[in-house]
This record gives C-alpha cells, sequence and structure tokens, in this order.
C-alpha cells in the first residue's frame, strides 16, 4: 500500500505540473512545449506511474497485500533511463549555459520537479520496489533509440516554422547543444555522441545492477 501511496503522489504531482507546463489551467494548450524531451519524459513517467498504480490496485485486490506489481522491465528501463537523460542533460549542459548567459537566474519550482524530483523517484521506486533481474543485455539499444528518435526529429521539425515553436519563441533547434547554426555540425555531433556513449554507459552499469539480488 505504501508503494500505491507513494506511486500516486509522485503521479499527481507531476500531472499537476504537466498541466501548468502545458498551460491547461490558463485555458491554452501550448503545443509547443511538447517539443521538449523534458516535457515528453515525464509524460512517459506519468503514463508509466499510472499503469503501475493501475497494476497494483489490481493485484492488491487479486492476491492481497503480499507480492510485488509491475511493469514490462523494459519499458520500466527505457523510462528511467529517459528521465535520467532528462535531469543529466539539464544538470551538466543546459544550467551552466544558462548561467553562463544569466548568472543570477534562479530554478523554478517545476524545473526542480521535472528535472530532479521525478528522476529520482523514478530511480529509487526501481532500486526499491521492483523485481530485479528482468533487464535483457540488447536492452539498453532499445531504450537509446528513444533519444536517437527525438534528434531526428528535432533536426527534422527544424526545416519548418512551426508556429507554437515561433510564437513561444523556442530554439530552432529546441536546445542549444543541437543548434547546428550556432556550434556547426561537426560540435553537434560530437554531442550527439558523446550523450550517446553516456547514455549507453549508464544504461549498462544499470544492467549490472540489475543482476545483483538485493534484499530491502
Amino acid at each position: 500500500m505504501w508503494l500505491c501511496f507513494i506511486e500516486l503522489l509522485f503521479l499527481g504531482l507531476a500531472l499537476l505540473l504537466w498541466f501548468g507546463i502545458c498551460g491547461v489551467f490558463d485555458g491554452i494548450l501550448k503545443k509547443g512545449n511538447f517539443l521538449y524531451f523534458t516535457v515528453l519524459s515525464n509524460l512517459f513517467c506519468v503514463g508509466v506511474l499510472g499503469a503501475l498504480v493501475v497494476r497494483t490496485f489490481k493485484d492488491i485486490k487479486r492476491d492481497g497485500k503480499s507480492g510485488v506489481s509491475g511493469v514490462s522491465p523494459c519499458v520500466k528501463g527505457c523510462c528511467m533511463l529517459c528521465i535520467l537523460l532528462t535531469m543529466s542533460v539539464y544538470h551538466f549542459v543546459l544550467i551552466p549555459y544558462a548561467l553562463k548567459m544569466n548568472p543570477y537566474q534562479n530554478l523554478k519550482f517545476s524545473d526542480i520537479v521535472f528535472h530532479y524530483v521525478m528522476p529520482f523517484a523514478v530511480l529509487f521506486d526501481w532500486i526499491l520496489f521492483d523485481e530485479k533481474g528482468g533487464f535483457r543485455w540488447f536492452y539498453p539499444l532499445l531504450w537509446a533509440t528513444v533519444p536517437f528518435v527525438y534528434v531526428l526529429f528535432v533536426f527534422a521539425q527544424s526545416r519548418f516554422e512551426i508556429a507554437d515553436r515561433v510564437n513561444g519563441h523556442m530554439n530552432k533547434y529546441i536546445y542549444i547543444f543541437l543548434d547546428v547554426g550556432v556550434l556547426g555540425f561537426f560540435d553537434v555531433m560530437v554531442n550527439i555522441v558523446c550523450l550517446a556513449v553516456a547514455f549507453l554507459a549508464v544504461a549498462y552499469l544499470i544492467c549490472c545492477v540489475d543482476r545483483i539480488k538485493l534484499e530491502f
């Protein structure tokens, strides 16, 4: 029951902030925000947490409070790596760049939740509550297709003048480290390769940890 309560808490908080970011409470849907990997990865987490809550309630009703509930290890691992990528890029790339442009910027509450609270919530949910041993050696390669497809999407949409992006004064390439116009093609490719290597390294590290049988 505690697991279900924690999942509901983070699910509710994420939904409220996600609705706020997308302008639902203002009566105007800010469709341009759906271009951000941050929003998409947090939406992915909301979907996985929602599925976990539903699955937990069903398992409790059928089997009682004993046992472990979960979703597909491949899906859960992909969700976890995507949100950890969101946190890592924000903390090590975007914040230093933003502070360089304006040293007096402050973090918004939504930034903290989306980039720190949610990643750690998903990570510790997996560490503490998920059954281990479900990750296969090729899962990291599957997980890597999600950010790879996103990068392809970023370059594809940069070819068009999307009204919501333009009106929201968003970067043509969404993120500065993907901006070919500013950094040049070579430097952007270096950024992509470095992120890909880091992503796969963390993914395989987590797969190794997944093989360790821990008792809590």
